[in-house]
């Protein structure tokens, strides 16, 4: 996976989208995230990024430490957040080439995802592009945390065509754009959006397992 790509795709997208949020805009709440702004996960993602680079924070990172980030920029305006981000983000995507280790694909991951949190809150289309990349790295770390002698679904990308089997056979088949399906995996379905997604079986034992993050709250379309 190309994380500095990833990253850094997303935020020349996000700056430019700063560029030209009002107040309004900004003070909006984002149903993803929702005790945050749009501001506000500007400002998370500006924080990640100094901390990550100053050492202070390892991904992933805390609800506690992503609430310090948040409440520290609580007074500063948008175009100072996103100064201090530009500022780090070169030292940032030096260290997503150079680590190796798994956790330093954490801030794509979380950057794209909240690329999209801020679009769907504005009314904006998604953005779809790495889906799949991003797809294959969330459903293969879990298959290899799925317990071998578990039944488990078999997860198909109908835009890419490739398949995913967690645990053992004989579990249902769960089908969805690369696009759909992460963003279940992500936290950004509720319960019952995954269950009404194109399944073949009964998901209602696995949706649990199949949220990497907390589901959502409310029904979110983006």
């Amino acid at each position: 996976m190309d994380s500095a790509r990833i990253y850094s795709e997303a935020q020349e997208r996000l700056l430019a989208l700063a560029e030209g949020l009002g107040p309004a805009a900004l003070d909006t709440t984002v149903p993803a995230c929702p005790d945050w702004t749009v501001h506000r996960t500007y400002a998370h993602l500006a924080g990640l990024c100094a901390d990550v680079v100053a050492g202070t924070v390892t991904p992933p990172a805390s609800d506690e430490v992503t609430a310090r980030q948040v409440a520290e920029r609580e007074g500063r305006g948008i175009a100072e957040v996103c100064d201090e981000w530009r500022a780090a983000a070169p030292a940032l995507l030096d260290l997503l080439r150079t680590q190796t280790r798994l956790r330093y694909r954490l801030p794509a991951i979380d950057v794209w995802t909240h690329d999209n949190d801020i679009r769907g809150a504005l009314g904006l289309e998604p953005v779809t592009e790495h889906a799949d990349t991003l797809l294959d790295f969330a459903l293969s770390g879990l298959a290899r945390a799925w317990p071998e002698q578990a039944t488990g679904p078999v997860v198909t990308a109908t835009d890419t065509g490739r398949s995913w089997t967690l645990g053992a056979q004989g579990g249902p088949h769960w089908r969805g754009t690369s696009f759909e399906l992460y963003r279940a995996l992500m936290g950004r379905r509720t319960a019952d959006q995954i269950a009404a997604m194109d399944w073949t079986g009964d998901p209602g034992p696995y949706l649990t397992a199949l949220s990497l993050m907390p589901a959502a709250r409310e029904p979110l379309s983006v």
